[in-house]
């Protein structure tokens, strides 16, 4: 039979803030930003690279050849110290994450990772990624702001594009243009990463994309005279001279000193069919000179550190003197220089795993507070945290708590359906690898906290949970559909604690439940889409209840465990006497038994083996409480029968019933009214 409770009061609130109650910790990490820049340091194996066309192939260090000081490294400190934070890479593309969601499986990655040519199944634990219930991936709320609390935005987009100028350094060109295109998407506004899209769609030949994307830089950033220079340099690879001649002049404004677009321009205008520029006051006497010479058929005439430069590039790409048009274009753009310091410590950061894991705790303490890692339901540190497909973070034990009531967010109200519906939380991993490097002390006494109200949950005769709906008996199966939230509560709990155990009472007046109930033992638990369960259990030892309490919504009681009186000698054979002939009227009611009895039979199963000891259980045969369960009886005649601890009195009382039972002659059964006969 399936037993459904009575509507209960509304439940009241826990000691842990209760369901449906959002602290300012939620209010304070929905403004939280985006997360890490991404970008890769390590080279990819495999494939064919795509390498730069010969007059551009050099265009890598132009920003470090252009700019004046630089600002500290990516991934360093303004001391110089590096962050290190290994903890916050993404387990796809091993770089610090950017945007992060987390999938079913408790693993984080960055959002661009989980989408498009993405992996299907997760790296770490090999299950399938899933994000159930929304349409598109949500960024995690506390992530995020645990990124923009260790490293600054504009530092994660400056590593993301120092990366992209890796991989075009190394003749990777698809592969910067996947990650200069990925970074522009999260963030149009960054004019280094829109540079960095230019530089790898010049090196593949997509010169119009390349023109738009600079046009955009020169639009956004007018002083931005490196995004003027390269403009110029791919209209003229688009044959479009005079272009380039006022893009460069327009660099040059910017940049007097900017010796390679003087460099280029000199080597449009010495051309006998090259357009005038709208102004020579940028190139000076020594440009027009050399044009001049360039008409008369003479040579070229470079200032000093021009030739200079040339001579160094030649010998660096081993050409001495090689006079061909392709030497002398690669000659025009500085040479890549050795790693620096700083782009050394870079690299060091994704390579040396070792020392990273090492340095990872005191970087993280010192830019995070506990307040970054609190549950905005019980104002808590996170206890398993879980983290929703719309990107919120709870304790596992608080979402429970909500979706008992709701299945929406507790924040954003985005409806968690589906999420229920497949009914597993797994706790977010990287939180509790942050948790655990940041605030290990803190992080103890949370799960000592735990243990200590699981520990009260396990004591089974102290506030045991009482479910209040049927009666029950020992040995017999009772199935529930439980529906209520504060009896989802008690069910889980139960399941937590270990014991699988709760009291069940029939209500009565002016108590709340009766005085005698039975312990029932959770043998199965079979989860419903929107939250409901069915679960299967079966009856262990009755019990007296000494005193009544509540716990979050839900009845306890302290209670004493019944035994029935043991008796020896020759009571012991008068009861076993006795206990025969009553197992003879039981199966003689169950052969010849109505209607309505053998429809019971059929639903609760055959009459049970009688014991060879009836006194071994404390409860006494198990098949006299099936019989109880199954005959006609009032419930509160029933509860008189099992508040009984003598086995002869229960089973007197349970032979006259029977007797009384079978001695009422058969209901007759209705016979159809036949029409009267047409003669």
């Amino acid at each position: 039979m399936v037993a459904r409770a009575a509507p209960p009061p509304a439940p009241a609130p826990g000691p842990s803030g209760g369901p449906g109650r959002a602290g300012p910790g939620g209010s304070r990490r929905a403004s939280a930003g985006a997360g890490a820049a991404r970008g890769d340091a390590r080279g990819r194996g495999g494939g064919r690279a795509v390498r730069a066309p010969p007059a551009l192939g050099r265009t890598a260090p132009l920003s470090a050849a252009m700019s004046g000081p630089s600002s500290p490294p990516p991934g360093e400190s303004p001391s110089g110290q590096p962050l290190r934070l290994d903890l916050l890479r993404c387990p796809c593309c091993r770089l610090l994450l950017w945007e992060p969601v987390t999938a079913s499986c408790g693993h984080s990655f960055c959002k661009p990772c989980l989408g498009g040519a993405g992996p299907s199944r997760c790296p770490l634990c090999q299950e399938r990624l899933e994000l159930p219930g929304i349409g598109a991936a949500r960024c995690s709320v506390v992530l995020c702001g645990i990124l923009e609390r260790c490293v600054p935005r504009e530092r994660r987009l400056a590593g993301l594009a120092e990366r992209v100028r890796q991989r075009l350094a190394r003749g990777d060109a698809r592969d910067a243009l996947r990650m200069a295109q990925r970074g522009v998407e999260l963030a149009l506004e960054c004019s280094s990463l829109r540079l960095c899209r230019a530089e790898a769609l010049l090196a593949l030949g997509q010169l119009p994309q390349a023109l738009e994307d600079l046009d955009a830089v020169c639009r956004a950033e007018p002083g931005h005279h490196e995004a003027f220079f390269r403009k110029g340099k791919v209209l003229l690879e688009m044959g479009q001279r005079a272009e380039a001649l006022q893009a460069w002049e327009h660099c040059l404004t910017l940049s007097p000193h900017c010796q390679l677009a003087r460099r280029e321009m000199e080597k449009i205008i010495m051309e006998a069919d090259a357009p005038q520029p709208c102004t020579a006051a940028h190139l000076g006497d020594a440009h027009l000179s050399s044009a001049g010479s360039q008409v008369n058929g003479g040579s070229p005439v470079l200032p000093p550190s021009t030739q200079t430069q040339d001579q160094e590039g030649e010998l660096a790409e081993g050409r001495g003197g090689a006079g061909c048009e392709q030497s002398q274009d690669r000659a025009t753009l500085p040479q890549p220089e050795p790693a620096t310091a700083a782009e050394s410590q870079g690299q060091g950061l994704l390579d040396n795993k070792e020392e990273t894991a090492n340095c990872t705790q005191p970087c993280l303490g010192e830019s995070l507070s506990i307040s970054d890692l609190e549950c905005s339901l019980c104002i808590r540190m996170f206890f398993e945290p879980v983290t929703t497909p719309c990107g919120h973070t709870f304790c596992k034990e608080c979402l429970e708590r909500c979706l008992d009531h709701r299945p929406n967010c507790p924040l954003c109200k985005q409806s968690l359906r589906e999420y229920l519906k497949v009914g597993r939380y797994s706790p977010t991993v990287l939180l509790q690898d942050i948790m655990l490097a940041t605030f290990p002390t803190q992080l103890a006494e949370r799960r000592e906290l735990h243990r200590a109200e699981m520990a009260e949950l396990s004591n089974l005769t102290k506030n045991i949970p009482i479910f209040v709906c049927t009666m029950s008996f020992p040995g017999i199966s009772c199935p529930l559909h439980v529906f209520e939230p504060r009896y989802r509560l008690m069910i889980r709990r139960c399941q937590e604690s270990g014991t699988r155990r709760f009291g069940m009472c029939i209500y009565e007046n002016g108590k709340s439940f009766a005085d005698y109930g039975c312990m029932l033992e959770i043998r199965q638990v079979e989860l419903l889409a929107d939250g409901r369960s069915l679960v299967d259990t079966i009856g262990r030892q009755r019990f007296r209840v000494l005193s009544r309490g509540h716990r979050d919504g839900y009845h306890t009681a302290d209670i004493e465990f019944l035994e029935d009186r043991k008796v020896s000698g020759e009571e012991l054979q008068e009861l076993q006497c006795l206990h025969e002939s009553t197992y003879r009227l039981a199966q003689r009611f169950c052969e010849h038994g109505d209607l309505t009895s053998r429809h019971f039979l059929m639903q609760h199963g055959p009459l049970p083996e009688k014991e060879e000891d009836i006194q071994a259980s404390a409860d006494g045969p198990t098949w006299c409480w099936w019989l109880i369960s199954i005959l006609p009886l009032d419930p509160s005649y029933q509860l008189s029968l099992f508040s009984c601890t003598s086995l002869r009195a229960r089973l007197s009382q349970l032979q006259r019933i029977l007797t009384a039972l079978l001695q009422q002659p058969p209901p007759r059964p209705l016979l159809p009214e036949r029409s009267p006969r047409r003669l």
